[in-house]
């Protein structure tokens, strides 16, 4: 078994697209397309979020490897962002992360397109850094220089 996608929610579509293919390298297959419960597929996502679902728009974005991003802005509230540190004693995903060769690198791109780096780089073994990021939307992402095998086989870790 393999991971497939995550789904995130942002609070500009466009924007997000943009921000994930420009700093992360990922490829957008499908979208912005945007879904209402009078489109194809109203009956499965109403089911999956719930009876206050009225719309949203989406994104379907993929890394080299096939893992993919599915991005969403649903249309019927208004956003909310989460305070500067993220909540991350709240049951649910606290955050993911990318490996990179080139961590000060996206680092750099991740700033320079409204992300915040929240912490230092800091090294968790020899070889591997990592450093825990925000995307403009308040996601956390974690970034790597090693793969999740080599951060964490010997009982180092993050």
């Amino acid at each position: 078994m393999t991971l497939n996608h995550i789904g995130l929610t942002v609070g500009d579509l466009d924007k997000a697209i943009d921000f994930y293919t420009t700093v992360f390298g990922l490829t957008l297959l499908v979208g912005a397309e945007t879904a209402t419960r009078e489109t194809a597929g109203a009956d499965r996502r109403a089911e999956v979020f719930g009876e206050r679902w009225r719309g949203m728009r989406l994104a379907h974005l993929a890394d080299e490897n096939g893992t993919g991003i599915e991005l969403f802005q649903f249309l019927e509230l208004e956003p909310v962002y989460p305070a500067e540190h993220f909540d991350y004693w709240r049951i649910g995903v606290s955050h993911f992360a990318f490996t990179t060769p080139d961590l000060e690198g996206v680092i750099a791109r991740l700033e320079a397109n409204g992300g915040k780096a929240r912490t230092g780089i800091h090294l968790v073994r020899p070889g591997c850094r990592i450093c825990y990021c925000l995307d403009p939307w308040g996601n956390a992402v974690e970034l790597s220089t090693g793969t999740y095998a080599e951060t964490h086989l010997s009982g180092a870790g993050a």
